[in-house]
C-alpha cells in the first residue's frame, strides 16, 4: 500500500487530490505465543513465526526496500551459517551465500511495525482501519453503488465510497465469499481468483522442556524426509528490540512437505492432526541424530493447516496484478510474480503502477493479461530473478539450495466455485459420503 500512497502524494492530474484507505487482518506473516491464535506476541518473550519463516531480496528494488525496512528496526538478516540444508545423511550445510531476513519479534510483528510505519509516513493521504485486534474494523464485504465502491466491516459500519477496491489476499475461504458478496461486478475477478492454486502445508509449534536439541544453527531446509521440510529454532531469532536469542526452552516450528499435507487432509478420515505430529517429530530426530525424544520432552503449542499455502500457478502472460478496469477492481499477490514475501511486494508495486496507467491513459489503456478468468493458469515460475522454488516459497539463487516441489493433485479445484467442504478436509466428510473432489486439481480447466 506503500506504493499506492508514494503514487498519491506524488501526482499531479488525475491524481492530485486522492486518498488511500488501507484495511488490514491477520495475515500470513503471521507470530503469536500460547495456545490461542489471537495472542500478540510479548516483547521479550518466547514466539513462534508459524506463517512466512524468512525472505530473500534478488530483486534490486526489492532489496533496495528490504534495507529500508531494516532501517527502521523491523528486520535483520541471519548470521552466515545460521541457516542451510539438512538430511540424515549429509547433516546440516550452510547456505552457500546471500541475506536470508527475519523480523525482529517474529514476522508479524515486523508486518506490523511497517504499516504502523506507513500509515504515519504518509497521514496525509493515507488512513489505516485495522481489523486487528478490533475484529469489528476488519472488511467482510463489498458492493457496487452508483457513488462507486462501498465496503463493510464485521460491525456493520461502512467505509467509502470508493473509485477503486484493490485485494491482497488470496485464500479461497476468505475470496469467494467477499467477492460474492459484490454481486456482478465482482464476478469476473472472483472467476481469476477461484483459479489460483496454492499448496497446502501442516506447521507444527513445538517447544522442548527438558534437554535443549542439538542444533548449532538457526533454521534448514530439510532434504530426504517424507513428512518435513523445515526445521526453525525461533528461540535464535531476534527479539522485538533487534537482540539475538530467547532465553529458557527452545521455541521451533516445523514444516511438512506439501505431499504429506495434502494427503494428510484430505484422504486421512481420522484427520491428519495425530499422524502429522508422530511423523514430523520422528523425521525431526533423525536428521538432528535423536535416538530417543523422550528426555527433551517436547509439547506441542498448535498444529495447524494451512489450506493455501504458497502459489503454485499464475495468471497467463502475468502483468504481475489482476485488474477490472470496467468496475475498478484490481488483486495483487504472490500468485502474480513467484511464490513468497518478494513476489507479494513486487505484485503490490505492479499493481501501483498498473492502475496510475489505467487513470492517467483511460480508454487507450491496454487491458491485456490483467483479467484472465477463462483461461487455463499455467504452473508459477521463478520470477525474473530465477528464484529456487521450494514448497515454501521462492527463494535466492544465491544460497545454492536444490529445488524441490512436492505438491500434488489431491487439492480439490476452486475452479467454478469454492467447496466449503474443502476446509474441514477428510475428517470433515460423513463415513462413505459422496465424492471426495480427490484427483480434481486446480488449475486443470475443471
Amino acid at each position: 500500500c506503500g506504493c499506492r500512497a508514494k503514487m498519491v502524494r506524488a501526482a499531479g492530474p488525475p491524481l492530485r487530490g486522492a486518498r488511500v484507505t488501507l484495511c488490514t487482518s491477520r495475515g500470513k506473516l503471521a507470530t503469536q505465543v500460547g495456545p490461542k491464535k489471537q495472542t500478540a506476541p510479548q516483547p521479550g518473550k518466547p514466539f513462534f513465526d508459524y506463517g512466512c519463516q524468512y525472505f530473500t531480496a534478488s530483486d534490486d528494488w526489492f532489496a533496495e526496500e528490504v534495507e529500508r525496512w531494516a532501517s527502521l528496526g523491523a528486520c535483520q538478516p541471519l548470521p552466515a551459517g545460521a541457516i542451510g540444508t539438512l538430511s540424515r545423511d549429509a547433516g546440516f550445510a550452510p547456505c552457500a551465500g546471500g541475506k536470508c531476513w527475519v523480523g525482529n519479534g517474529g514476522m508479524g510483528p515486523m508486518l506490523d511495525r511497517l504499516i504502523e510505519h506507513t500509515a504515519r509516513e504518509f497521514d496525509d493521504v493515507l488512513e489505516l482501519v485495522s481489523g486487528f485486534p478490533n475484529v469489528n474494523a476488519k472488511v467482510e464485504s463489498l458492493e457496487k453503488r452508483a457513488a462507486g465502491w462501498v465496503l463493510r466491516t464485521k460491525g456493520r459500519s461502512e467505509l467509502g465510497p470508493f473509485d477503486f477496491v484493490i485485494g491482497g489476499f488470496a485464500q479461497h475461504v476468505l475470496t469467494d465469499p467477499f467477492l460474492k458478496s459484490g454481486g456482478a461486478a465482482s464476478e469476473r475477478m472472483l472467476r481469476c481468483l477461484q483459479r489460483v492454486e496454492s499448496n497446502q502445508l501442516i506447521p507444527i509449534q513445538v517447544s522442548f522442556e527438558g534437554d535443549a536439541l542439538p542444533m548449532d544453527f538457526i533454521a534448514a531446509h530439510v532434504y530426504g524426509e517424507e513428512s518435513l521440510s523445515w526445521i526453525c529454532n525461533n528461540s535464535a531469532k531476534p527479539q522485538q528490540n533487534g537482540r539475538w536469542g530467547t532465553p529458557g526452552q527452545q521455541h521451533l516450528t516445523l514444516l511438512s512437505t506439501a505431499a504429506f499435507a495434502e494427503r494428510e487432509f484430505n484422504c486421512n478420515p481420522k484427520g491428519y492432526k495425530g499422524t502429522a505430529e508422530k511423523s514430523m517429530l520422528s523425521a525431526m530426530a533423525r536428521v538432528l541424530g535423536v535416538e530417543s525424544l523422550a528426555k527433551h520432552r517436547p509439547r506441542i503449542n498448535r498444529i495447524n493447516h494451512w489450506e493455501d499455502g504458497l502459489a503454485c500457478n499464475t495468471p497467463p502472460a502475468s502483468r504481475k496484478c489482476l485488474l477490472d478496469v470496467d468496475v475498478g477492481l484490481g488483486w495483487c499477490g504472490d500468485f502474480c510474480v513467484s511464490p513468497g514475501l518478494q513476489g507479494a511486494a513486487l505484485s503490490g508495486r505492479a499493481m501501483a503502477e498498473v492502475l496510475a496507467e489505467s487513470i492517467c491513459v483511460g480508454a487507450a489503456f491496454d487491458r491485456a493479461g490483467l483479467l484472465p478468468a477463462d483461461e487455463a493458469w499455467p504452473r508459477i515460475g521463478a520470477g525474473e530473478t530465477g528464484d529456487t522454488l521450494l514448497d515454501m516459497g521462492a527463494f535466492s539463487p544465491a544460497l545454492g539450495l536444490r529445488a524441490h516441489l512436492t505438491h500434488t493433485d489431491l487439492v480439490p479445484s476452486a475452479v467454478g466455485g469454492y467447496d466449503v467442504a474443502a476446509h474441514t478436509g477428510a475428517a470433515g466428510k460423513p463415513a462413505g459420503g459422496g465424492d471426495s473432489g480427490h484427483g480434481k486439481g486446480k488449475g486443470k480447466g475443471k
